[in-house]
């Protein structure tokens, strides 16, 4: 008898399409806020990037898309860089709390929810 190849468990665990729900939930919220405004110029588009890349990874996590975990960490990554540079170079009066919200917020989110194990292999098959 040959040996086997160890079973991988394959099942996504729950924190994950909770997480892409919280995604989703949010850049709902913000759309919906940003559209009511009807101000299309410069500001929304910046606000509309990293919403298009949170609708993009909770789509990917609920249909359980490889991409979407890569992206997903990627992003998280780039968005905790982004809110450190505007916590410590940018001084506006609310700049701190647009980067926890805007920047750290969603960071956390993802990655609390990717980088256990369970989901990594889930995603990557390791």
């Amino acid at each position: 008898m040959a040996a086997q190849p160890p079973k991988v468990d394959r099942r996504v665990p729950w924190y994950v399409y909770l997480a892409a729900i919280l995604l989703l939930g949010w850049s709902t919220l913000v759309v919906s806020t940003l559209a009511s405004e009807k101000d299309f110029d410069y500001p929304f588009w910046r606000v509309m990037v990293p919403v298009a890349l949170q609708i993009a990874i909770g789509c990917g996590l609920l249909f359980r898309r490889r991409w979407a975990w890569i992206l997903g960490v990627t992003t998280a990554v780039v968005f905790v860089a982004e809110g450190l540079r505007r916590l410590l170079f940018v001084h506006f009066e609310y700049e701190w709390a647009v980067a926890l919200i805007d920047y750290f917020a969603p960071a956390i989110v993802i990655l609390v929810a990717l980088l256990p194990g369970r989901a990594r292999r889930a995603f990557l098959g390791e």
